[in-house]
């Protein structure tokens, strides 16, 4: 017969060692004090060695018992990570989300992740920072179960209301005149230059804002705007001014720039939980949920 001591009674043995007690022991571990030392007398007959000298005021370990407590703990904690290890191979696995997000979203989609993971243990939750471009377009393709994006959505892609975001700030330059405003309006931006995206879609702010602009008031016209950290780079430069929301302003720290009210915003941002019409993720429908809970409690 093989030597091979029980996993309990090796945990007996153990446990008695480290309270120098049995019956400390037995109501550690939910026993009776028999019951305990019938594990400890088993483990040293398969051993061959006797690991405890008892007598009636105290228990110690022995010579041997010295030397076999360090691998008894390694027998335990092996079999500890071998039992958790079979129960991620038997478990079944969770689904995988991937939701695509703005930057200026990062804190929501964060917080998107984190309830996911509690309605749906075993999930494995992807977050991509993505620009509006990009996100519809993995969207699109299948390439993330949904993402969030501004009105107005591509038709190839199915879309839920979310929320409305206002562009309420003007950035401007610390130590340029109009950081000291209490407020400004967009016709007071006469001569200056200001930052908008080069893709206005209908039915989205920028070209109500554009078309709020002075006359001939140049401004320069860039590619993306969803990395504000860039954008605010320019406006610190004395490049030109930055429309954004209060949503990034409250977030940013910097000595450099100054958020300024503007006291006719456009119309606001529409942001909507988008996926792809052709072949829905079924883990949609659990992001969906997801996301609307959070907005209800926010």
């Amino acid at each position: 017969m093989e030597r091979l001591p029980a996993l309990r009674d090796v945990r007996c043995f153990v446990t008695v060692s480290e309270l120098r007690s049995f019956s400390a022991a037995a109501r550690s571990l939910g026993l009776s004090q028999p019951a305990i030392s019938q594990a400890v007398g088993r483990l040293e007959r398969v051993l061959g060695c006797r690991l405890l000298e008892r007598s009636s005021r105290s228990v110690r370990l022995s010579a041997a018992g010295e030397a076999l407590l360090a691998p008894a703990r390694s027998v335990l904690t092996e079999a500890g990570a071998l039992l958790a290890a079979a129960d991620r191979w038997a478990a079944p696995a969770g689904p995988t989300i991937t939701l695509a997000y703005p930057s200026i979203l990062g804190t929501f989609a964060a917080r998107i992740a984190r309830r996911l993971t509690r309605r749906q243990p075993g999930a494995e939750v992807v977050l991509r920072s993505a620009g509006q471009r990009e996100a519809a377009e993995l969207a699109a393709a299948g390439s993330v179960t949904a993402a969030i994006l501004t009105a107005p959505v591509p038709i190839q892609l199915t879309a839920i209301p979310l929320f409305t975001v206002v562009i309420d700030r003007l950035a401007v330059p610390a130590g340029d005149p109009l950081a000291g405003r209490r407020a400004l309006g967009l016709a007071a931006l006469t001569g200056r230059r200001v930052l908008v995206p080069a893709r206005r879609p209908p039915g989205g702010p920028w070209p109500a804002l554009v078309a709020a602009l002075p006359p001939r008031s140049p401004y320069p016209v860039t590619d993306d705007l969803e990395d504000p950290s860039a954008a605010l780079d320019l406006v610190a430069a004395r490049i030109a001014l930055l429309p954004l929301p209060s949503l990034v302003a409250d977030t940013v720290r910097r000595p450099d720039v100054r958020f300024v009210p503007l006291a006719d915003p456009p119309p606001p941002l529409r942001f909507r939980l988008a996926w792809s019409a052709d072949s829905p993720d079924p883990a949609v429908l659990l992001l969906a949920q997801s996301v609307q809970q959070l907005l209800q409690t926010r």
